[in-house]
């Protein structure tokens, strides 16, 4: 049973203090997940495009 709750946790992310210092536009966010992120709330990116969350993940703007 708690191998199903990891599983659907899995694309939720919390942006960084760098995230609301770096990320002045949305990007390829959609404007929803750009404002929670900006206001501190957990969001999920599964549809998220992969270079993007390459991006957000590898300069830690965003964290699991």
């Amino acid at each position: 049973m708690a191998k199903d709750a990891t599983a659907k946790n899995k694309n939720v992310y919390t942006a960084t203090a760098d995230y609301k210092k770096v990320m002045s536009n949305q990007g390829l966010l959609t404007e929803a997940q750009h404002k929670k992120l900006l206001q501190g709330e957990s969001v999920n990116l599964s549809n998220v495009p992969a270079k993007q969350m390459q991006y957000l993940v590898t300069n830690n703007l965003i964290k699991n």
